[in-house]
């Protein structure tokens, strides 16, 4: 991308899925002047456009592997025999009957690190899923044998939840279904060209280059003696509360961190495991929910996502005030993750979406298995269903939305035919 004068500001922020904020946040002026840029009324300098150009261009150089870390999922039912069975897809005689349990419930099931907890009364705790760290890479294990995804499961998790209350859309699940908790770990694997030294974040963070909204940030190293000399056990750095039920942030040295756990040198850790740095988020509740619905049904990467909340919550600034290299270095250029605070309003272009990759083939089926056997069974069900009054008035929006954006299509089109 070059700049000249046909720098379009907007199909740039459509193409990149970019805000008014995010641009503003990356090139250094303010969300109002960049909507006066896009009103015509102002315009960006060609140091601002190239700021914006090579930061978008910026990729990142070490190698990243992001995983689902810890995952808890409620569903508001007692079968847990069923959640384990046609949910998990897992054999619930494999799972042994605990002595105790955790978070309030009073039955609890584990197989290995997979947890699965019951009220035996209360409907609204129901069941509980849990996988700590070694239970999502125990699951991951059994999502391979089943031939299954994290994303895979995810989609089954609501798919699952529909069956189960009887509804036909995942809009209508209400709290049925609920991601109360989920971390995503990224690794920054070792490499000898050299990784990003942690240290300098916290020597950012207290000399102010830094712009976060969180109000509690801490660190922690400590020293063991080992052969004759007291050595690190890595920098950890924690930005918010830990006791947060939002989201909080760790990044810590784990070649470090792993040389102590497994007693080997670092050296080894990295020819081993090839770990260097680890940076966590730790989301819950909506947060969570919201993280997960993007990765599965949005389809975005979770190493994307993972870069693009670290963005939202931390703005790194190098001396001079500019967004920071060697930060990008590792995340690379990806705009801000805009977590929303109210319930996704149903998209025509989402819900196709889904009916594509869920609906539509199992319909066709059913409909050449009809064609086959003389039966009109599935058309009878098609056209005995009515359309509720949510659903017709959905319809009826949808439909006013698209003439109106079809009529201002034609009407922008004919106005630049005039102009040329």
């Amino acid at each position: 991308m070059t700049i000249d004068e046909n720098f379009d500001l907007k199909g740039i922020m459509k193409n990149y899925l970019l805000s008014q904020k995010d641009v503003g946040k990356i090139v250094g002026v303010s969300r109002q002047f960049i909507g006066s840029v896009l009103s015509g009324k102002k315009s960006l300098s060609p140091e601002k456009k190239k700021v914006l150009l090579d930061y978008l261009s910026y990729n990142s150089k070490y190698e990243l592997e992001t995983s689902v870390d810890y995952l808890r999922i409620r569903l508001k039912t007692l079968k847990w025999f069923e959640v384990i069975e046609d949910l998990l897809l897992m054999d619930s005689n494999l799972f042994n009957i605990d002595v105790s349990s955790m978070h309030n419930y009073n039955m609890s099931m584990s197989y290995g690190s997979i947890r699965i907890l019951r009220h035996s009364e209360n409907i609204d705790m129901g069941t509980l899923v849990e996988f700590n760290g070694g239970g999502c890479r125990e699951f991951e294990q059994e999502l391979k044998d089943q031939n299954r995804t994290w994303k895979q499961f995810f989609q089954d998790c609501f798919f699952f939840s529909m069956e189960q209350k009887k509804v036909s859309n995942f809009e209508d699940l209400d709290d049925y279904l609920k991601f109360t908790r989920l971390d995503l770990a990224t690794d920054e694997m070792y490499s000898k060209k050299g990784n990003y030294d942690l240290r300098k974040l916290y020597d950012k963070m207290l000399a102010g280059q830094i712009q976060t909204p969180f109000r509690q940030f801490s660190s922690n190293e400590s020293f063991l003696y080992r052969d004759g000399e007291f050595i690190s056990t890595g920098l950890s750095l924690y930005f918010g509360s830990r006791k947060s039920k939002s989201i909080y942030i760790n990044f810590y040295e784990k070649d470090k961190e792993q040389s102590m756990a497994r007693n080997l040198f670092v050296d080894e850790i990295h020819e081993l495991y090839g770990y260097k740095n680890r940076y966590e988020i730790r989301l819950f509740g909506d947060k969570a929910t919201q993280v997960i619905f993007d990765f599965w049904y949005n389809d975005i990467p979770l190493q994307n996502l993972a870069g693009q909340i670290i963005s939202h919550y931390l703005d790194i600034k190098d001396d001079k005030g500019n967004w920071d290299i060697e930060w990008l270095d590792v995340f690379g250029s990806d705009k801000s993750y805009g977590f929303v605070n109210k319930p996704r309003e149903v998209s025509y272009d989402r819900t196709l979406k889904w009916l594509d990759s869920s609906v539509f083939a199992s319909l066709k089926r059913n409909m050449e298995i009809d064609r086959l056997t003389g039966s009109r069974k599935t058309m009878e069900l098609f056209n005995e269903k009515e359309l509720d009054e949510k659903n017709q008035h959905l319809v009826d929006s949808i439909v006013k939305q698209k003439k109106e954006r079809a009529f201002y299509d034609n009407f922008h089109e004919m106005i630049e035919l005039e102009y040329d």
